[in-house]
């Protein structure tokens, strides 16, 4: 996810007011110099500040911003400026003085709030921040409210808030229909929760109006390749390759390392976030399902206590690959408030084998919410490899004594022929080879191009026989 962003600390203006126009006096041909207003001084110097520290010439602006300060130091514009300077340098202390200065000059100045909201947010404070950007969104007049609901929003995700941040993002398009970096957070937030839909939603609406970077096609991709949408996945492939090759998401994709891309990561701090009931929810008194693990004991250990442990969760909108053979059971509705819970045994479990017929539209997600099991463990019962495509109609064992299928072996070829749309990502994941060796055996990079009709090698050519 991207920074939390801060508003322009000032208003930038260029014009020069005259407080009189008269240049010379009353009966004399002597010369007076106009006087220049001092707060339009002021600013002129703060855009000079700003301009300096943009091009990375700290001394000057520092200077520039001192002498504003001198200028005008009533004025709250002035006191911000010197804020943004200091955050820039990691003077946080003065920074913090700034803001607070700036806001005493000027109470009703909801930028002030706004920028000193997202600062601690940054730091750390987030109670402080929230509460500072909910003061800035009630100023009068304020018109960039979105801007500070998705502030909060942000500082909630590095809480690991997912609703509340997905709230406020809410908020902040409605404020803003058409705000791309709120409908990218919301894209990213509803990714991480399993949404898809709502997550391609939202990407579309973003790029519908060519607000499209190799974040967003990332994204896209990954979407559309947990809907088993084909012809997204190459459109978005096509453009990653062609379009940002030297991207740090295109290099992920090309490695095969989309796990480190930034929205599974996200997706796995929600994970961990769902392993942590609420405290709202414990104080309300709201019983959540239990979730009881139970791991294996070697043989040797068959006669030991197992080691279990009970965790409360919110409601898994995607199940957790990390937790083997956990099963759900659902708190009695008579005994809301008890803890006990009827225990279900690895035993029990292994005796409800099912088989699933795939729907369409299904994915593994939706398919192990609806068992209570992971996806780790459907792949494994139905010996899947990853991110293998299901498809309508297809039969996938639910349990963990399902029948292992024996998965078929594919031929490689000695030499293959490029066809149209390939990538050599697509043909080492098409037959299990490196990409690494792919790029070796003929002498490619990366950032090699391949064109239909051209032969390579998916095995070593020094080992080929002559």
């Amino acid at each position: 996810m991207q920074k939390l962003r801060l508003l322009a600390c000032v208003v930038f203006s260029l014009q020069l007011a005259a407080c009189v126009t008269e240049t010379t006096v009353v009966g004399s041909d002597r010369q007076i110099r106009p006087k220049m207003d001092q707060k339009e001084a002021a600013r002129t110097r703060i855009a000079l500040g700003i301009n300096y520290l943009q091009r990375g010439d700290n001394a000057q602006a520092k200077f520039n911003l001192e002498k504003a300060k001198t200028l005008a130091p009533e004025l709250a514009e002035v006191h911000n400026a010197l804020a943004y300077y200091y955050q820039q340098v990691a003077e946080f202390e003065d920074a913090e003085n700034s803001y607070k200065t700036a806001i005493e000059l000027e109470p009703n100045n909801a930028d002030s709030y706004n920028n000193y909201g997202a600062f601690l947010c940054q730091r750390g404070k987030y109670d402080q921040a929230e509460q500072l950007l909910l003061q800035a969104i009630s100023r009068p007049g304020y018109i960039r409210a979105a801007d500070s609901y998705e502030n909060i929003a942000l500082c909630r995700l590095e809480q690991k808030d997912f609703i509340q941040a997905k709230t406020y993002l809410d908020l902040s398009i409605k404020h803003n229909a058409s705000r791309p970096s709120a409908l990218f957070n919301l894209a990213s937030v509803n990714y991480a929760m399993a949404d898809l839909p709502a997550a391609q939603v939202l990407l579309d609406r973003m790029q519908s109006a060519s607000q499209i970077s190799p974040r967003s096609v990332l994204l896209g991709y990954l979407i559309a390749q947990e809907q088993q949408d084909y012809s997204r996945m190459q459109t978005a492939e096509q453009l990653l390759l062609t379009t940002y090759p030297q991207s740090q998401e295109t290099l992920l994709f090309s490695q095969g390392k989309l796990n480190q891309s930034e929205f599974r990561l996200l997706r796995q701090d929600y994970k961990q976030q769902l392993l942590q009931q609420p405290a709202e929810q414990i104080k309300a008194g709201v019983v959540q399902p239990k979730i009881k693990i139970t791991r294996k004991k070697p043989p040797a250990a068959v006669a030991q206590q197992s080691d279990e442990a009970q965790l409360s969760a919110a409601t898994v909108a995607e199940p957790l690959p990390e937790v083997e053979n956990l099963t759900l059971t659902e708190p009695a509705a008579a005994s809301a408030g008890s803890d006990h819970q009827p225990e279900v045994t690895e035993a029990a479990a292994a005796t409800e084998v099912k088989q699933h017929e795939v729907q369409q539209d299904e994915t593994l997600y939706g398919i192990a919410e609806r068992y209570s099991v992971t996806i780790s463990d459907i792949i494994s019962w139905n010996s899947l490899r990853d991110n293998q495509p299901i498809v309508k109609g297809q039969v996938l064992w639910i349990g963990q004594q399902a029948p292992r299928q024996i998965e078929p072996q594919i031929e490689v070829p000695e030499r293959y022929q490029i066809q149209y749309g390939d990538t050599l990502f697509r043909i080492s994941m098409r037959y299990r080879v490196k990409l690494t060796s792919l790029l070796q055996w003929n002498n490619l990079t990366e950032q090699s191009p391949i064109r239909a009709g051209q032969f390579i090698y998916l095995k070593d050519p020094a080992q080929l026989e002559l």
